[in-house]
């Protein structure tokens, strides 16, 4: 049997982030997210998240549908859709199981496409994934213990 899915609405938004306003952490949202300005972290909701060609965006996104007009930079999991228009930039890896990318877009990633249903949604908290070098972690200089999934910094030299 066959799991029926509401309809997704671009238009039916619940949460604006405006022109000069800057995000860093986690938005959480069952409506259409609209992103005009900045955020930093994650976007995560049950419809539509839709980033303006001012957007600019260094987070992961996980929605029903996406919709990329500004810049992104983080990995992209769609349940149902995914477009980015010819303002839209993307740096991640991006996944769903229809795409539409439209002539001219820059997107430097790797691209998954399975039916829907098939592919999983990373969960919750933090990245998706780590892009490039990580930070070294600093060695207490106190004598405190590190934790235990802690390495300590290598020198230099």
């Amino acid at each position: 049997m066959q799991e029926k899915r509401k309809a997704l609405d671009e238009n039916a938004v619940s949460t604006i982030v405006g022109p000069g306003t800057v995000i860093t952490g986690e938005i959480v949202s069952k409506g259409t997210v609209h992103v005009e300005g900045t955020v930093q972290g994650r976007i995560e909701c049950e419809d539509t998240i839709v980033i303006q060609q001012s957007g600019q965006v260094q987070a992961d996104l996980v929605a029903g549908q996406i919709i990329i007009s500004g810049s992104v930079e983080g990995n992209i999991f769609a349940h149902e859709r995914l477009e980015i228009t010819n303002q839209g930039k993307v740096v991640g890896n991006i996944t769903a199981p229809r795409i539409s990318i439209a002539d001219g877009v820059i997107f430097e990633g790797q691209c998954t496409m399975k039916p829907v249903g098939q592919a999983q949604a990373p969960q919750g908290e933090g990245k998706l994934e780590q892009k490039g070098p990580q930070p070294l972690k600093e060695v207490p200089k106190d004598g405190a213990r590190m934790p235990e999934n802690a390495e300590p910094k290598k020198a230099m030299g």
